[in-house]
């Protein structure tokens, strides 16, 4: 009996070693495709012109977002090619669903625009969800598998992409003097809001954006593509909290929130802990 329950001991001891090893090699192997992806995406990014934003760049622009790119503090800096954002925060997918805690890295271009989210959401104390959600070529796509291995949502393309370029219009806020490239274009509507136009590849995107008199940025509202519930939804994305990174003022907390029949649902609550701008593919 003894002999038995060594056995069976050994057994379990060996499939729980097996098992932990499958967990670390998938994970690693997650982190090693989405930083050559990361590799992939600045490699393409052509954006060569250190031009300094000046305040003759800001007279065409409604003047809500002229207040803006005042307060952002964007005049006398280059629009930056490249930026990396250090975030961290809770999401879910549905309602319901408890909020799962996550930390995660993005990096941006800015000519072509583009975004790579690599992140890590913990599902409980033992499980991890890891993966990417990107937006490159004018085609948005999402990959995320518990510990790297099982797939959870793997998507490429279709309402993907129209909901990934708003996604990146909306995100703009973190590197505001990207408002200034000639994809954007901005429509007055008040003193405290102004409808931004974004053109990537065919695909056209529109929100408003909202200010305050400061000239912060207080919420972003736009129709978006909603993959899980099949069409286009009121989004919003209402900010709480405000910081500097660089010399630049940005929003630091907010909120994305869906509007649905049933009234609204808050997915994600998300916070900035830091922000490199013009960072290279060899010091990162």
């Amino acid at each position: 009996m003894a002999n038995k329950r060594k056995l069976v001991t050994s057994s379990l001891t060996a499939l729980l070693m097996a098992a932990a090893s499958s967990v670390l090699i998938g994970m690693n192997r997650s982190k090693s495709r989405i930083s050559g992806e990361i590799d992939d995406l600045l490699a393409g990014n052509v954006a060569t012109n250190r031009a300094v934003v000046t305040e003759a760049d800001l007279a065409a622009l409604p003047e809500p977002v002229q207040r803006w790119l005042r307060w952002s503090g964007v005049i006398g800096k280059p629009i930056p090619s490249t930026v990396r954002t250090h975030q961290i925060g809770e999401f879910r997918l549905k309602e319901g669903q408890s909020w799962m805690p996550f930390i995660a890295e993005q990096w941006y271009t800015t000519d072509p625009p583009g975004f790579l989210w690599s992140v890590s959401m913990k599902m409980n104390p033992l499980v991890r969800v890891i993966g990417r959600d990107r937006y490159v070529h004018a085609s948005g796509e999402i990959d995320m598998r518990i510990a790297g291995l099982i797939p959870v949502a793997r998507k490429r393309g279709g309402n993907l992409n129209q909901g990934a370029l708003l996604r990146y219009l909306n995100e703009i806020m973190w590197f505001p003097a990207a408002a200034l490239r000639p994809y954007i274009t901005w429509t007055a509507i008040d003193l405290s809001s102004a409808k931004a136009t974004m053109i990537d590849g065919g695909i056209t995107v529109e929100a408003i954006f909202s200010f305050d008199q400061q000239g912060r940025i207080t919420t972003m509202t736009a129709l978006r593509e909603n993959d899980a519930k099949g069409q286009r939804l009121p989004w919003s994305t209402p900010l709480t909290a405000y910081g500097e990174f660089g010399d630049i003022r940005i929003p630091t907390e907010g909120t994305g929130v869906w509007q649905y029949e049933m009234g609204e649902f808050p997915y994600i609550r998300l916070r900035i802990t830091g922000i490199e701008y013009d960072v290279s593919t060899q010091a990162r």
